[in-house]
């Protein structure tokens, strides 16, 4: 039986199951992953999500082992489990996963992501960063002795050091310290490989967080195949950086300083690590830079100009969360984890 790579596929896949369906349909924004909504005989709908060899946007030309599925569940099942149900924030619930085939149906979340829904006027930007900062927070606090499996995701951990270990080629392309950015993936990209603290999310940004059609204050944090064993600065320091840009970008309306700020609060509130100390505040600079520093420069965000103005600002941020420049960090982007 042929997993689903398209839409003909798809409904073969879903026959031989004896899956209910009406309609089928891709759903676009995935790189990795072919993933479709599926319409039943009731006009439920749902997600179906199918882990091949290759990164789906690659053609076969950048190979991934499947097994990450297997990541994404054990995920999401750890999460639904350790989390309080209440929480305005949470993850799909699996249907059935078919492991020979790595194939995962699970709750249909909703259409529309956070950034893209950043610019619409009646989007409560602040409510959603404190909803998401806390969420994040207690992920963290609850999952110190959380087991991800035999390895902790080893592949996610590589996947999660992409951008520090191709951060030269964009130094050298914008102007700016190759051998610098070398130093930065050798002592930090180096650090993703055995960093153990807690369960982290490993792809958490805005285009992974998911608005309920009726209530944009019901939200659902989806694609969780690189979540690892590692430390929780770095989910943190990219969603920061995504929500930098957003802020940026997109109108202003505070999602980087709400996220922050709710995330220092609770981090402090669940007694880890005093909220946030020197060390934490350095790895998220350090990781919030890299991605600025890197990401900008391949997926586009905004015209050349504004590009060239981002990349250096990442590099800035790196120099001073390497040197402790606190103060600095404190009167600049990082603001919120000082209050």
């Amino acid at each position: 039986m042929s997993a689903p790579i398209d839409e003909l596929t798809l409904t073969k896949y879903l026959r031989a199951k004896q899956i209910d369906y009406e309609t089928t349909e891709v759903v676009a924004g995935g790189l990795t992953n072919y993933v479709f909504r599926i319409t039943d005989s009731k006009g439920k709908t749902c997600i179906v999500k199918h882990a091949g060899l290759f990164a789906a946007f690659s053609n076969g030309a950048f190979k991934l082992p499947d097994e990450r599925m297997d990541f994404e569940v054990t995920a999401i099942q750890e999460v639904l489990r350790v989390m309080p149900s209440e929480v305005p924030v949470r993850v799909p619930k699996i249907w059935e996963y078919d492991r020979d085939c790595r194939v995962l149906i699970m709750t249909d979340a909703g259409r529309e992501t956070l950034k893209a829904a950043y610019g619409r006027q009646d989007t409560n930007v602040i409510d959603i960063g404190r909803s998401l900062g806390q969420w994040l927070a207690k992920l963290h606090a609850l999952t110190q002795n959380t087991h991800i499996r035999d390895d902790g995701n080893r592949n996610g951990r590589r996947l999660c050091r992409y951008a520090y270990e191709n951060l030269a080629e964009v130094a050298e392309e914008n102007g700016l310290g190759v051998e610098y950015a070398k130093f930065i993936d050798q002592k930090y990209g180096s650090l993703l490989q055995t960093d153990n603290e807690c369960m982290c999310m490993g792809d958490f940004w805005p285009g992974n967080v998911l608005l309920d059609e009726k209530n944009d204050n019901s939200l659902t944090v989806v694609d969780w195949e690189i979540c690892r064993r590692g430390c929780g600065a770095t989910d943190v320091g990219q969603f920061a950086a995504e929500a930098y840009l957003l802020d940026r970008l997109r109108g202003g309306k505070g999602l980087l300083d709400s996220f922050l700020d709710s995330y220092k609060k609770a981090k402090g509130s669940e007694g880890v690590d005093g909220g946030a100390d020197t060390q934490f505040i350095k790895r998220v600079a350090v990781h919030m830079g890299v991605h600025l520093g890197y990401w900008p420069a391949i997926v586009a965000w905004a015209d050349a100009q504004e590009t060239k103005a981002i990349i250096p600002l990442g590099y800035e941020l790196m120099k001073r969360g390497d040197a402790e420049d606190m103060n600095w960090l404190r009167d600049n982007m990082l603001q919120a984890l000082f209050r």
